[in-house]
């Protein structure tokens, strides 16, 4: 991946952020229960599961090249209010930076939102990009998130 900085994209995206009060609380306590209730591996398939079923109740328009399909993805993340991604590909692979995903309210259980979150995008971007004429066999996986904060999500063959 190359080198970037992400930070300026995430204080320009939470600048013009309006948030609804109360979907945060409501949200996490929905993860809290679905991570509490299952065991890790579970409660993550089944936020996984839900991304899925999310994109394809909000499918992608087509897109023909690399940067239609980014504008295409940010328009509907716009529409959710959940930041931005930004698409950089090589011959060997295809990374999805998230930048500027929504916080967990008032910092509570900041690690179990981040497992929660990082679980319904990978759902939510590996449907959108099958829907695209990606192959259900290549894995679309979370890789890490960076020092800026960003989560970092891989479209790769032998992954």
């Amino acid at each position: 991946m190359q080198e970037h900085s992400y930070s300026q994209v995430a204080q320009e995206y939470y600048r013009q952020r309006h948030t609804t009060p109360g979907w945060q609380s409501l949200v996490q306590v929905l993860f809290s229960g679905i991570l509490a209730s299952a065991d890790d591996e579970d409660g993550r398939r089944f936020l996984t599961l839900m991304g899925n079923n999310l994109a394809r109740q909000h499918p992608l328009p087509g897109s023909a090249t690399l940067g239609e399909l980014e504008d295409n993805i940010n328009q509907l993340l716009r529409h959710f209010d959940w930041g931005v991604v930004k698409l950089e590909a090589t011959q060997q692979q295809l990374a999805l930076v998230h930048i500027a995903w929504p916080v967990s309210p008032q910092g509570q259980d900041d690690e179990l939102w981040s497992i929660a979150l990082i679980s319904l995008f990978e759902g939510l971007y590996a449907e959108w990009l099958l829907s695209q004429g990606g192959q259900p066999y290549v894995p679309l996986r979370w890789q890490e998130i960076t020092p800026e904060g960003a989560f970092v999500f891989r479209y790769q063959n032998g992954l």
